[in-house]
């Protein structure tokens, strides 16, 4: 079932149950790193002479390599250089992570405020682990979460629910307890499939309502969390 996104406003806020913990994604929501990743696959294509629409570029947004790869077949096929331009992309981005990728905006404040707060935090993110700890700890808000769960830490990548199943796990509670935060589609079917109450904070991912899965809410920012919990 899907549906118009819920737009949250004052009368909301007081509905609000506080969560048992809350879950985030990283790339794109945390860190202005989705930016460095599209940039990094326009240089792989011209380096290697290739043809990437912008449609299949944004299907990536959210995937890890393994679903992102099968995203790439289905759309150009077998001669796709595939491991050559996962080579050549690798080289590209990983070097622009290492020079750091910051963290948006008011998402400091937001975790500082979860802190104080007592309240367990995690990061879901389709990075694998070593590289996702690497990008918070460049960005400067490493040592606000609890847990930092990668794709190498679960069977099955976004937009299956394991992420966020397993995050919620590692700080002691039930997904179905959590709020989610997540940019891409993907991502945002990862955290309702683990029954997470989920928010959209949109990024450069384009995401049609229709494909909105149902209930998911709309914020502008995560620093709206800083009005729900208090």
């Amino acid at each position: 079932m899907h549906s118009t996104p819920i737009q949250l406003n004052a009368s909301s806020r007081g509905a609000r149950e506080r969560p048992a913990a809350i879950l985030f994604d990283m790339d794109g929501l945390l860190i202005d790193s989705e930016r460095v990743a599209l940039a990094s696959l326009d240089v792989a294509a011209r380096e290697l002479n290739l043809h990437f629409p912008h449609q299949i570029a944004q299907r990536l947004i959210g995937l890890g390599r393994d679903n992102g790869s099968k995203v790439i077949r289905e759309a150009f096929g077998a001669s796709f250089p595939l491991e050559e331009f996962w080579r050549v992309w690798s080289k590209d981005y990983l070097a622009r992570v290492d020079e750091g990728v910051p963290a948006k905006a008011a998402v400091a404040e937001t975790l500082e405020h979860l802190v104080q707060l007592n309240l367990p935090i995690a990061v879901a993110t389709s990075t694998e682990t070593p590289w996702a700890k690497k990008k918070l700890l460049k960005a400067g808000i490493h040592h606000y979460f609890d847990h930092i769960v990668g794709r190498d830490l679960v069977a099955n990548g976004k937009p299956s629910p394991d992420l966020y199943i397993e995050a919620a796990h590692r700080v002691g509670v039930g997904a179905t307890a959590c709020w989610a935060f997540e940019d891409s589609l993907p991502g945002i079917t990862a955290a309702r499939g683990a029954g997470a109450r989920t928010h959209w904070v949109p990024d450069v991912a384009v995401i049609e309502d229709a494909h909105l899965p149902h209930d998911v809410e709309r914020v502008d920012s995560i620093g709206r969390i800083r009005e729900w919990i208090v």
